[in-house]
């Protein structure tokens, strides 16, 4: 199995913020947390958490924008799908804002949450921003961008 790697990034001091903060979460803050053991940083994700046998990955994408629309969550989705694509499994695929619009949530109060939890008009914009990107990138495979696809991987992405 081999994992190319065909894009780097620079890192602001808003992001390194960020991806901090996001690594604390992945640490202490989900129910799940206790059972990750190892911290990839900046290889296959923004974060990647693995268990002590590494036969469980958290794969963990992080933006500091406070209020993206809908279609800039998709379009930052594109790296995890990269990810979903790959030959790697991964059991979690989690997106870490700085914020969201109460526009996108149906129950504003939930901080963590799936697309369950997502207004349907927000939902259709999500799939588009993400489509869009994914048509846009040399690394995703023309034969893995499409709508079934993309609905499969949502409904494993965690907000």
């Amino acid at each position: 199995m081999a994992y190319v790697v065909k894009s780097t990034e620079r890192l602001r001091p808003s992001a390194a913020d960020t991806e901090t903060k996001a690594l604390l979460y992945l640490m202490n803050f989900r129910s799940d947390s206790d059972q990750i053991h190892y911290f990839v940083v900046d290889f296959l994700n923004d974060l990647t958490g693995m268990t002590k046998m590494s036969d469980k990955l958290w794969d963990l994408q992080s933006k500091g924008d406070k209020k993206p629309s809908p279609n800039a969550i998709g379009r930052e989705l594109v790296t995890l799908y990269k990810n979903y694509v790959s030959e790697f499994e991964f059991s979690n695929y989690i997106l870490f804002l700085g914020g969201i619009s109460n526009t996108v949530r149906i129950d504003e109060k939930q901080t963590q949450f799936n697309i369950s939890n997502i207004k349907d008009t927000a939902l259709a914009n999500i799939k588009k921003g993400l489509l869009d990107e994914c048509k846009k990138k040399t690394y995703i495979a023309e034969e893995d961008i499409s709508e079934e696809k993309i609905d499969k991987f949502l409904r494993q992405c965690f907000l």
